[in-house]
């Protein structure tokens, strides 16, 4: 299955393989710069309840290790 390519096949390959990564790539960051769209994020559920959470995480540690 892995047929040794020539060095002008592997440019090729090469070529044929990060002209579309280089594209996409370069249209995104013209939206985001040029045309100032934003960044796109995650979605996360520190969004929704960020400060419940963090609470959460500071009291869940009381009490343990203080004898």
């Amino acid at each position: 299955m892995s047929s040794k390519l020539t060095p002008q096949a592997r440019r090729w390959r090469t070529i044929i393989f990060t002209l579309p990564i280089i594209g996409v790539t370069s249209f995104v960051l013209y939206k985001r710069h040029v045309l100032g769209q934003p960044r796109r994020t995650l979605p996360t559920d520190l969004e929704r309840h960020g400060s419940e959470k963090i609470a959460t995480i500071y009291t869940a540690g009381e009490g343990k290790g203080e004898s």
